[in-house]
């Protein structure tokens, strides 16, 4: 085999090393640390909140590799399903900085942090590690 050729699969080997380890680790972080279906444009959404409205919103922070998020995510993520139809949720990953505005705003002080609202009221919250309280709390109740 020439030089060349050797050189050829060489970089092929390593592109393909490459491209496996940014898709392994990207399911890593998106399964193991976050794993959250974070919300694109968030403070959009939470921004538009009418007053006057009726619907219901439910706002969550969470922080990738906080361990009380990770036990809350399985009933947080089972309880979104089940009424994503009927109540908006925004799911809102605290290291973001667009994050901090909201934290503020609404008193976050620790996660997971579930708020229910309705329209732009808060109408209960829960920073809780029971998942009873945390799925009371995500079906905006």
């Amino acid at each position: 085999m020439n030089k060349l050729k050797k050189w050829g699969i060489a970089v092929f080997s390593l592109a393909v090393i490459a491209i496996l380890t940014a898709i392994g680790g990207t399911y890593y972080y998106n399964t193991e640390v976050n794993g959250y279906p974070d919300t694109k444009n968030f403070a959009d959404k939470i921004d538009q909140l009418d007053a006057n409205s009726k619907q219901k919103t439910v706002l969550i922070f969470h922080k990738p590799g906080c361990p009380d998020c990770k036990k809350a995510r399985s009933t947080i993520k089972k309880t979104i399903k089940t009424h994503q139809k009927t109540i908006d949720y925004v799911v809102i990953n605290v290291k973001k900085s667009d994050a901090q505005t909201y934290l503020a705003e609404y008193g976050v002080t620790q996660v997971p942090t579930v708020i229910a609202l309705k329209g732009n009221r808060v109408i209960g919250s829960t920073s809780s590690n029971n998942n009873k309280t945390i799925a009371k709390v995500v079906s905006g109740d």
